[in-house]
């Protein structure tokens, strides 16, 4: 009998493989973020913009659903994020890199400076760069801006780090349509912004450096006209101006969520005309939003 009890653990060991552990470590519920700050990223999102659920979310006081991410999805934005991180690094190690550093040891925050040299709080000298955010006080829309270059400009110049499949590398012409509007965004929110920080940044011109995920890259002609004597880069940039006309309309739904919440307007609409739109049957405030217990008190451009 213990004989057979030894195969039979034996057996039971040897499922656990190295993928199986891997899997129960990465996938399951990514916390959600709660709809404290309108984040410039929900309001440039394909399916919209509303102001009603941040109203909702603040009568309520419900946490929304925190999405499941598989092992291969959490995977991919970890290392999409260990990829960006290195690049603002390696900014850094030319020191041209601002924003906020991080201890690894103590956890101490050194703002809006260049990578240290060592902790204030410990001297250790590791630091996980952490992105500087800005807000709008025309409409309280907030960003993260991944880094801030200096260029030998008058100002720092923002940059937007993107990590993209080889693929889609190699046929990228232009900035993808969601990310320029986005930097657009950011453009204005550091216009508007009333930090002092915000007088050192650039309102008028950001990058956006798309980095690829295989490392490899594409061939890229431009390299040679900057004496670079190689033919691949993993990278590629664009620049974005400012166009305030172009979110103009997206600014305005931010200020919906800010005139709530400053008491200057009642609860307003929606953007989902029924309870069975895909957008309200995916919505954690669904059953709030079309209870009666909310009834609309104002209405804005591009409501339902």
């Amino acid at each position: 009998m213990a004989k057979m009890t030894f195969l039979k653990k034996e057996v039971s060991t040897q499922e656990k493989t190295l993928k199986h552990w891997l899997h129960k470590h990465y996938a399951g519920v990514d916390e959600p973020r709660l709809p404290k700050t309108v984040h410039a990223s929900e309001l440039t999102k394909p399916e919209g913009f509303c102001p009603r659920f941040y109203a909702l979310y603040d009568k309520t006081k419900q946490k929304p659903r925190g999405r499941y991410l598989s092992t291969s999805e959490k995977l991919t934005f970890q290392m999409g994020r260990d990829q960006e991180r290195n690049v603002v690094n390696a900014f850094a190690d030319m020191n041209k890199a601002i924003c906020h550093w991080r201890c690894v040891a103590c956890s101490r925050l050194h703002e809006f400076q260049s990578r240290p040299f060592k902790c204030e709080g410990c001297g250790v000298r590791r630091f996980d760069p952490v992105e500087v955010r800005f807000e709008s006080a025309v409409n309280g829309a907030s960003c993260g801006v991944d880094m801030l270059v200096a260029m030998g400009e008058t100002k720092l110049r923002p940059v937007e780090l993107k990590t993209i499949a080889a693929e889609k590398f190699k046929e990228l012409q232009a900035p993808l349509a969601e990310h320029r509007l986005r930097t657009t965004l950011y453009l204005r929110i550091l216009a508007e912004c009333d930090h002092n920080w915000s007088n050192m940044v650039s309102c008028e011109k950001a990058t956006i450096l798309y980095v690829a995920k295989n490392a490899f890259g594409a061939m890229d002609a431009s390299l040679a006209a900057q004496g670079i004597k190689e033919k691949f880069s993993p990278f590629k940039e664009f620049t974005v101006t400012r166009n305030d006309a172009l979110v103009e309309g997206i600014c305005r739904r931010a200020a919906v969520v800010k005139e709530w919440r400053e008491g200057k307007r009642g609860m307003p609409a929606g953007i989902c005309s029924t309870a069975f739109n895909k957008r309200a049957q995916s919505c954690d405030y669904q059953a709030s939003c079309f209870s009666g217990d909310f009834p609309v008190e104002s209405v804005w451009e591009g409501c339902a």
